[in-house]
């Protein structure tokens, strides 16, 4: 599975959470990568998007939609 949202060095905003939950109405699994000099921070991408984080490996992650 490829990432379907990348997240930026301006880190977590408003518009990356609209994409997870706009994605996560569509998908049922979704992946989201960081950039390097990105501050990653996993609780707050799912916070308000109605998903669940699965796995965080290095830069990336798996979330789902809660059932």
């Amino acid at each position: 599975m490829k990432p379907t949202i990348w997240v930026g060095k301006q880190g977590v905003t408003a518009e990356v959470t609209s994409e997870v939950r706009s994605q996560l109405e569509v998908r049922k699994v979704i992946k989201v990568k960081w950039l390097k000099n990105a501050p990653m921070d996993p609780e707050a991408i799912v916070s308000g998007t109605g998903g669940v984080v699965i796995t965080t490996r290095g830069r990336m992650m798996v979330i789902a939609k809660k059932r």
